[in-house]
């Protein structure tokens, strides 16, 4: 079986040779870059260079002079502007979990470039919609339309009045977060992407050292990414390679997994070869796929039963490891499956976070945090728990400078 990496790799050493550095390949995260890299290691037999393999949050921040900032600083500057403009505004401990969703609210306006001023407008009366989202289209149009007439259908509260007076500043607040973000050469990613995409359609050709630039397994696409994914279609120097199943777009009845797919294709083109099959192990019949229920009593039942699982593989090498992949439903298995896995599994492909909470550096906060909590001053002198002053001495980022 041939995996859609590893048909693009061989189709790129086909037609370029050992003359990679000048192709660019843009995936939507690092792991299918690495994977990539995998393949067409197996594939070379003579040194060559490498093509540029880049995420497309990379390419954006290549094109734009503005350099994407921590999720914390970004907080405490909006809440600085916040500040400003509201006349009696919450402590920073109340607004950081809202604040926090309000900058994720404005990552996603620049990056499907939305009017912030037709989106944040507010409205009194449901018959307003109609006239003042005119440039929405009709499904977000219905969207806010079911959204103000459950909101407008009861009598006043503390939760709805709070939430008017935050709406109606929503729009300064949007602009005066980016100004201030501006003055500082700083943004967040929808941001980044905005400032991009609107330098494209005005026709600001960024200069690259790419022949070509392949864009790769990609499914829903924000505004943004279409803009950039159109300059250089009609540069002539994109390539665009879509992974799916046939199932997702045949029959009368369009599959779900295929609705954004299917406008892609119709847009950008699919430049995958020929003799590439869609009629993937998800549709075609095959007495090669087995699937088994086992009911097990606990976490810890499970994290056994998958080694032993791994284990009886009869083909499994460390060179084909990653062919192999386990899912887990709760990431806190994560550690306890890797310490269970087989010596000579080889690379395992687990496609988990790890959780920081597990993390010996959230430990040390969590108890430099109670250190100060449970702290008292006394005649002007400061007494700390003897318990969490115990705790950060035992901790092995101190018990190795002591």
């Amino acid at each position: 079986m041939t995996y859609f990496l590893e048909r693009i790799a061989s189709l790129l050493l086909d037609q370029y040779g050992g003359h990679l550095e000048k192709q660019c390949l843009v995936f939507p995260n690092r792991r299918a870059g690495l994977y990539f890299l995998k393949y067409l290691a197996t594939k070379i037999d003579r040194p060559v260079w490498t093509p540029s393999i880049v995420t497309i949050n990379e390419l954006f921040n290549s094109f734009s002079t503005l350099q994407k900032a921590d999720s914390e600083i970004l907080l405490f500057e909006l809440y600085k502007v916040y500040c400003r403009i509201k006349s009696s505004p919450e402590s920073f401990d109340d607004f950081y979990f809202w604040g926090d969703m309000l900058v994720n609210d404005f990552d996603d306006i620049d990056k499907y470039m939305v009017d912030s001023t037709v989106l944040f407008r507010t409205v009194n009366d449901i018959k307003d919609i109609d006239q003042q989202f005119g440039e929405l289209t009709c499904e977000q149009i219905e969207i806010i339309k079911r959204f103000w007439v459950n909101f407008n259908n009861d009598k006043p509260t503390h939760e709805k009045t709070g939430f008017l007076s935050i709406w109606s500043v929503l729009t300064e607040l949007y602009s005066e977060f980016k100004r201030s973000l501006l003055q500082k050469n700083i943004a967040f990613e929808g941001m980044v992407f905005r400032d991009v995409a609107e330098k494209l359609n005005l026709e600001n050709i960024p200069v690259t050292n790419w022949d070509n630039i392949h864009f790769i397994g990609f499914n829903a696409l924000n505004n943004c990414e279409k803009s950039i994914m159109s300059f250089f279609k009609q540069a002539g120097t994109a390539k665009f390679y879509w992974d799916y199943d046939n199932s997702y777009l045949s029959g009368n009845k369009l599959n779900s997994a295929g609705f954004f797919l299917k406008q892609n294709i119709k847009v950008f083109g699919n430049n995958m070869p020929s003799d590439w099959d869609y009629n993937t192990l998800l549709s075609v019949k095959s007495g090669i796929v087995r699937r088994k229920v086992i009911a097990t009593s606990s976490d810890v039942a499970q994290v056994k039963l998958i080694s032993q699982l791994i284990s009886e593989i009869p083909s499994l090498s460390p060179e084909n490891a990653h062919h192999t992949a386990i899912v887990l439903a709760d990431e806190n298995l994560l550690v306890p499956v890797l310490t269970s896995l087989p010596a000579n599994s080889g690379e395992v492909n687990i496609t988990m976070g790890y959780p920081l909470k597990q993390a010996q550096i959230y430990t040390f906060v969590k108890h430099l945090l109670l250190l100060q909590k449970n702290s008292k001053i006394q005649n002007g002198i400061v007494h700390f728990n003897h318990q969490d002053v115990i705790n950060i001495l035992k901790n092995r980022f101190i018990t190795g400078l002591l």
